[in-house]
């Protein structure tokens, strides 16, 4: 292909050309005028496939769920000005979640900063220290004196964008006018024929990744200081087994030491067909119990993965006598909120693992420890599972664990935070099947929720469902114009009761007067309109059998459905403490539990 008049197509193309070759297949665009020799550059060269998206912080979102499920950067593309601002929620969520993304910022050049040009503000380092790397690129000059820095930063980009720890990437790319040849870019543009399977020559700069290993003598240490500890617990919390390798290495530690495995919802240990006998999923409810928590406080924790959802596992962990707490981690992250962590290994969990386990040699000898918690946690577990076949009414825990049913194997969960990700910690047991559940706990938001469950669903051929209350849906309803323009295959479960749920389980809500439009937020709105601005299929299931209805229905047909679940929080809140109070019953007295009415 001839290399372009116009010096900010150069450039331009000299970028995405190595972004291609260096492994990103997917763009989100997000229209505007300034960016537009990205967007022409893009268009000339196939090889990157493009994804329109209006808002900039639904494009964000959906590029993350997209990345997270592909494990490799995507590329961002907007104009200047505020459209920049708008990525920051997503980029907060890709650094903390450890998604690699490359945010790819058109801006006015040097001379038009600080001097009230339009659409112009300081967006040099404008996601500070949550861009793993940030750049402001020099403005393309005429000449090719520029072309190897253009491909080199490219190179670069991806590499430090999927290196770990992975995270979000920033190019600033400063553009003079005229921006391209507009009749030049036309012509090449009408030739183009698409091809995104052609093979596609070697990068400009290979960059090869490093390499980190837990060394013989630290693991021996490791294993001897471990050895003996009869009364230690493995504490997975989200993205703990991240890697199809990850939780079965876990489990086989696991079986190494005899402890327990406390399992987080989103740690990729509750769900999926490693063996699950070790894994305690009752955590949330099963810590609560006073005499099991301080009868039960361990001696050593082997830490993986981030904090977990389970605010009593967390203090849990956080007030065991501090031993032995060794904290696995990628370099450069530090999932320890309470300060608590003896020994910091920065490693993969598989790798970490198997070092350890050749430390270790031979298998700790059975004791009563690994029994008395998997023992208990069966006994909550039946009793939460036997009341919760029985709630006659809508009862938003049963919502997750009636949508795990239904789902096929090989399914995408997707759970959004404040009552649903607790919902499916307490009331969804260990799943011997092969699903896969996600949630956006970087930095524990509700926004961008849909985007993203959408970027996910556009790269399966399989069903995502998302579980996600009412204002976490009303906070991100510029998604569903993405699914108006893609066909994409999301069940989009709302549970819709009428405002934040989660406040009515918290001290806020003896508030008085005050609690209703400060905190519980009523808006009084459904969402049967919503759907049709995405062009969604709409259902409201006030019944269990209209739910199964209407989720059958959504996995016979690859579009975007849209489940609306009207829920009372009153009598929400209600059946959670008295499920929660007659499951520690079940613990204390060891029996089984009757139906809730």
């Amino acid at each position: 292909m001839e290399a372009p008049r116009n010096p900010n197509s150069r450039a331009a193309v000299a970028m995405l050309q190595e972004f291609a070759r260096s492994g990103v297949a997917d763009a989100c665009i997000s229209p505007g005028s300034r960016s537009t020799p990205i967007v022409t550059a893009l268009r000339r060269d196939s090889a990157i496939r493009p994804w329109v998206i209006l808002d900039e912080r639904s494009a964000g979102f959906f590029a993350l769920g997209m990345a997270r499920e592909t494990r490799r950067p995507v590329l961002l593309v907007c104009t200047s000005g505020t459209a920049a601002a708008n990525y920051l929620p997503a980029v907060v969520e890709a650094s903390l979640s450890k998604v690699p993304l490359i945010v790819l910022t058109a801006d006015r050049p040097p001379e038009a900063r600080d001097v009230r040009a339009a659409q112009t503000i300081d967006q040099v380092r404008i996601f500070g220290t949550y861009a793993r790397w940030s750049m402001d690129l020099a403005a393309p000059y005429e000449g090719d004196a520029l072309e190897r820095f253009f491909r080199t930063v490219a190179c670069r980009a991806v590499a430090v964008a999927a290196q770990a720890p992975a995270g979000p990437v920033h190019l600033n790319f400063p553009l003079r006018e005229p921006l391209v040849d507009v009749a030049e870019e036309a012509a090449v543009i009408a030739a183009a024929v698409p091809d995104r399977n052609r093979h596609l020559d070697p990068p400009w700069a290979r960059v090869y990744p490093a390499r980190t290993i837990l060394d013989d003598e630290s693991a021996r240490s490791l294993a001897g200081r471990l050895r003996g500890r009869a009364r230690g617990v493995i504490v997975c919390g989200p993205r703990a087994a991240d890697r199809d390798a990850d939780a079965a290495a876990v489990v086989s530690l696991a079986e190494r030491l005899n402890w327990p495995i406390l399992a987080d919802p989103l740690s990729g240990l509750r769900f999926g067909i490693h063996d699950g006998a070790r894994v305690v999923d009752c955590c949330d409810v099963l810590l609560r119990d006073e005499n099991f928590s301080r009868t039960h406080r361990p001696d050593a924790i082997i830490q993986f993965g981030d904090p977990p959802v389970s605010k009593p596992l967390a203090q849990f962990v956080a007030a065991a006598p501090r031993q032995v707490h060794l904290m696995v981690a990628e370099a450069g992250a530090w999932p320890d909120p309470f300060h608590i962590a003896s020994d910091v290994v920065p490693i993969g969990t598989a790798e970490f693992c198997a070092a350890l386990n050749t430390a270790l040699e031979v298998a700790a000898p059975a004791s009563l420890w690994l029994s008395e918690w998997t023992s208990a946690s069966a006994r909550v577990r039946a009793a939460l599972d036997e009341m919760v076949a029985g709630a006659a009414a809508m009862f938003e825990g049963k919502v997750v664990s009636e949508t795990i049913r239904l789902l096929p194997d090989h399914s995408l969960i997707h759970v959004g935070n404040s009552m649903p990700v607790r919902d499916l910690d307490t009331f969804a047991g260990r799943e011997s099947r092969a699903l896969t559940v996600r949630g956006n706990r970087g930095a524990n938001g509700i926004d961008g929720v849909v985007s993203t469950a959408m970027g996910a669903a556009a790269t399966r051929a399989l069903p995502t469902a998302l579980i996600i209350g009412d204002l976490s849906c009303l906070h991100d309803l510029g998604a569903l114009q993405i699914a108006a323009r893609y066909p994409i295959h999301l069940l989009l479960i709302v549970i819709n009761n009428d405002g934040g749920g989660i406040f009515s389980f918290l001290p806020q809500a003896g508030l008085g007067a005050a609690f209703e439009p400060f905190f519980a937020t009523s808006h009084d709105l459904d969402f049967e309109s919503a759907a049709t601005l995405g062009r969604a299929h709409y259902s409201r299931a006030n019944s269990w059998p209209a739910f199964e209805t209407a989720v059958l229905r959504a996995l016979e047909t690859p579009r975007l459905h849209l489940i609306e679940i009207r829920s009372d929080r009153n009598r929400n809140f209600e059946m959670h403490r008295r499920m929660i109070d007659r499951a520690l019953d079940c613990l204390r007295a060891g029996t089984a539990a009757r139906s809730t009415p």
